[in-house]
């Protein structure tokens, strides 16, 4: 039996995030380190890498109210391609560093982020059906992630020969986002040839449509009403979880290995070590929840999300072992409980990313199978909690110690699996079934 057709057009989907994530996962993982170097010629200010990332996650987080209705006007295939040339416009800013420009294209790159995420939610949900959304939900978490792997790879060949006492020099910076940015068009054009499906000989996203079947403003109007619903308020606190650890690991931890100079003479290559780990745990959680999801369906979304909890919650005691307090700051000769291990570290961000992958293709799953009717608005508010957490943690990691942070990341692991194990659990109410009968059809 041949690969049916929605699910090649999910792969592919996958496959031009795997390009726009590469690049962008991947600079998020040395921003602070290149802002550390430029710092010391007088370009940038010391923070300006968890700056621009707040910026980011902030400007995410209110432009998602308005994702959905510009998802709705363009179509998600469109939608997706236009925030794809945010990232890319960012990257390329990389190119001629100033500050200026980095706080601007940060703000642009949080709206362009809210409108391809919302949109990657409904396509995904316009080629999926109840049974068919965990696989899809999996296998595009699973191929997408790959760019975490391959970032780490990219990362260990350009700084290989850079050690920590040494200035990064303007032409391998030049380089490595003059590869970034050409990277991200090259996916922007996979995106924009997406196939849209069909169901009874018609588009299911009429993207041409002059006239959407639901204004903007009744589109913002939806997405307020489902966040009223009760399943939304529970799920709403693990949405926030996933931003705060979403921040740890791709900004915060990856600069911590970087700091710490304890690790290894060059900590540059443990820091990409780290980052091929933590691609090839998202890796493996996806492809096994997407490739093995008629057997992981049996195990539930919440059995899932739990055994992804444990795993954080004891990677979480390991970091706090191994790393000194003030390594997500600055530079520190400082040790953990126990000298730290670049062996730990690696490890431990393999299962940052095993662990995240289990929250974010479970999250994808239950939304694109209890909300498939309104995947826009749905997903709208899942990034709405999630980069609202992640750009506080964003401004509070310029302060924090680590053991601060894995108190915060402790508690709200906790209190969002209880969230999610409830949301799961709750039952379509008759309110919920009346919204999504009054929704657009997608």
């Amino acid at each position: 039996m041949g690969i049916e057709p929605q699910t090649l057009n999910v792969l592919q989907l996958a496959v031009g995030f795997l390009f726009i994530f590469f690049a962008f996962n991947s600079q998020g993982f040395i921003e602070q380190t290149i802002i550390n170097s430029k710092n010391s010629s007088g370009v940038v200010s010391k923070h300006a890498g968890y700056i621009s990332a707040a910026i980011i996650y902030f400007v995410f987080t209110f432009a998602n109210f308005i994702a959905a209705p510009i998802v709705g006007l363009l179509g998600a295939r469109w939608a997706m391609v236009g925030g794809a040339i945010t990232y890319g416009i960012f990257q390329a800013g990389f190119l001629f560093l100033n500050e200026p420009f980095l706080y601007v294209s940060s703000a642009l790159i949080g709206v362009g982020a809210a409108v391809i995420w919302t949109a990657q939610g409904k396509y995904i949900a316009i080629n999926s059906t109840d049974e068919t959304a965990s696989m899809h939900s999996s296998l595009f978490w699973g191929v997408s992630q790959v760019c975490v792997a391959g970032g780490g790879i990219f990362l260990y060949a350009a700084f290989r020969d850079v050690h920590d006492k040494d200035h990064i020099e303007d032409s391998k910076i030049r380089l490595v986002y003059g590869v970034f940015t050409a990277v991200t068009v090259g996916g922007a054009v996979i995106l924009a040839l997406l196939r849209m499906p069909r169901r009874n000989g018609s588009l299911v996203d009429p993207e041409a449509d002059p006239e959407p079947e639901m204004t903007f403003e009744e589109l913002i109007y939806s997405t307020l009403n489902l966040l009223k619903t009760r399943r939304m308020l529970f799920l709403a606190v693990a949405f926030s979880y996933t931003g705060i650890e979403l921040s740890f690991w791709s900004g915060i931890y990856p600069s911590s290995i970087s700091f710490t100079k304890k690790l290894a003479d060059n900590t540059k290559t443990i820091m990409a070590f780290n980052a091929i780990a933590q691609g090839l745990g998202q890796a493996t959680a996806g492809f096994l929840f997407g490739i093995l999801g008629d057997k992981t369906k049996k195990l539930g979304r919440s059995f899932i999300v739990l055994i992804g909890s444990v795993i954080h919650l004891l990677v979480f005691v390991a970091v706090y072992i191994n790393f000194p307090a003030n390594a997500p700051l600055d530079n520190t000769d400082d040790e953990g409980i126990i000298k730290p291990s670049p062996v730990i570290a690696v490890i431990c961000g393999y299962f940052l990313g095993f662990g995240d992958a289990c929250w974010n293709t479970q999250i994808f799953a239950l939304l694109v199978s209890r909300y498939n009717k309104k995947s826009a608005e749905a997903f709208s508010l899942f990034k709405f909690f999630q980069s609202l957490t992640t750009a506080i943690a964003f401004f509070y990691a310029t302060y924090l110690k680590m053991w601060t942070h894995i108190l915060i990341l402790v508690v709200t692991g906790i209190l969002g699996f209880i969230s999610f194990f409830v949301a799961d659990k709750i039952p379509t109410t008759v309110e919920e079934a009346e919204e999504i009968s009054t929704s657009h059809v997608d």
